[in-house]
């Protein structure tokens, strides 16, 4: 019996996953979406930035998130030592309008409220299905599935890679990744009840709370729970991570009282050795998406917004190739270009995050030459760098890495 042919074939049923397969089903194309997990499950990365709300809107799942019931998210909040020190980006008073709110999100739910938008579009899915290997014939790719105990094999013009950080293809490929220069982190976090909040609306912002070796996120996820998790950088000590956890909410004072009532809902869980990026994100008949082309860091919550960006910009040059043609070396070098820009915009940032000097000018916000309002929009997420924000940032980023060698900013006291 001959392997049924897709036109494009998805691994991954994720943010990414769902966007590129939606997109292709709109444009007419048959796919296919396979997932190794069974739908709904567990997935951190809770946060989204509003700049995530136009892929959304354009594969018509904007109405169903905005009436699914998460918390609004008006702005993202920084502090650090005692508390005293807080910096509120209201999205709304960003450089770029348009980029006003967005939602905190249960992500079971909202990554099945987008893959059943990529069903209704048309796309068909087969969850859990493993995809085992995959062979480029020449004509065409045969990617071998795990169902049920057995295998078969399915064939399409078209692979993309939304597998997430276990980079599916990359390995199948023989592809290396490249370091990014930040050190190696791991995440330890739980969902909690009775954490501390602002009344609203700043009760629905994201609070990140820099404390000396890392930095804690407050996520409201609805009316009682909240995610709460700390990242850090390897210790050569053994102490468990919960215990870790526990020691370094003791020992400051802010994150002391936003939890004094919280209770523990859930397992604590572990994220480890997270920040990577492969060399190449596509091929003449492939492309890699979000996590899986590569995964930053997530202390300004860019997750969801590159993964529902990189299908959007790979699903455009895909339609764009002539009927029977892969992606030419221009095509490739395009998505490649835009994805990995966008990606630097928030790895200055997030560099600029770690450097305690640069955080300082971070933290001292000035909105002379609307430099504060240009900060904003980037941690709102906008990546395109039009010229009235391009500058406005270089100029932020200059000074804050200036502050390293001249003090230009006061000090922080991350101790308190």
């Amino acid at each position: 019996m001959s392997a049924t042919r897709y036109d494009c074939l998805v691994i991954g049923a994720g943010p990414a996953g769902s966007a590129a397969g939606t997109l292709l089903a709109q444009a007419g194309k048959r796919v296919l979406i396979v997932e190794r997990a069974q739908y709904p499950r567990f997935h951190i990365g809770e946060s989204l930035i509003p700049a995530a709300n136009r892929v959304l809107r354009k594969m018509n799942a904007w109405e169903r998130v905005e009436q699914a019931g998460f918390v609004r998210k008006e702005g993202a909040e920084f502090t650090c030592g005692a508390g005293a020190l807080r910096v509120h980006n209201r999205f709304r008073d960003g450089l770029i309008p348009g980029l006003d709110y967005t939602y905190q999100v249960e992500r079971s739910v909202f990554d099945r409220l987008l893959l059943e938008r990529a069903v209704e579009a048309g796309c068909e899915l087969r969850q859990p299905v493993e995809a085992k290997s995959a062979r480029w014939t020449g004509g065409c790719w045969q990617v071998e599935l795990a169902v049920d105990g057995s295998t078969e094999t399915v064939e399409a013009d078209w692979l993309v890679d939304a597998a997430g950080r276990g980079r599916w293809l990359g390995r199948q490929l023989g592809i290396p990744t490249d370091p990014i220069p930040l050190p190696k982190r791991f995440a330890v976090y739980n969902h909690f009840r009775g954490v501390a909040r602002a009344p609203e609306p700043e009760g629905g912002n994201i609070i990140i709370t820099r404390v000396p070796g890392g930095w804690f996120w407050s996520i409201p996820l609805d009316t009682e729970r909240t995610s709460v998790g700390l990242v850090l950088i390897p210790g050569e000590d053994r102490t468990p991570p919960e215990e870790l956890f526990h020691q370094r909410v003791a020992a400051n004072p802010w994150m002391r009282k936003c939890m004094a009532q919280a209770e523990t809902l859930d397992c604590f869980r572990v994220e480890a050795d997270y920040s990577f990026v492969n060399r190449q994100f596509a091929g003449e008949r492939w492309v890699m998406l979000g996590d899986a082309a590569g995964f930053i860091d997530p202390v300004f919550s860019s997750g969801v917004y590159l993964a529902l960006e990189s299908a959007d910009l790979a699903v455009g040059e895909i339609l764009r190739a002539a009927p029977g043609k892969g992606l030419g070396g221009r095509a490739r070098g395009r998505y490649e270009r835009e994805l990995r820009g966008r990606m630097r915009v928030m790895l200055d940032l997030i560099d600029v995050y770690y450097d305690e000097k640069s955080f300082a000018v971070f933290m001292s916000p000035t909105n002379r030459f609307s430099l504060f309002a240009a900060v904003n929009a980037v941690v709102a997420g906008y990546t395109r760098m039009p010229f009235r924000l391009k500058w406005r940032y270089k100029l932020f980023l200059t000074i804050a890495r200036l502050n390293r060698r001249w003090r230009i900013a006061p000090p922080l006291k991350l101790r308190s």
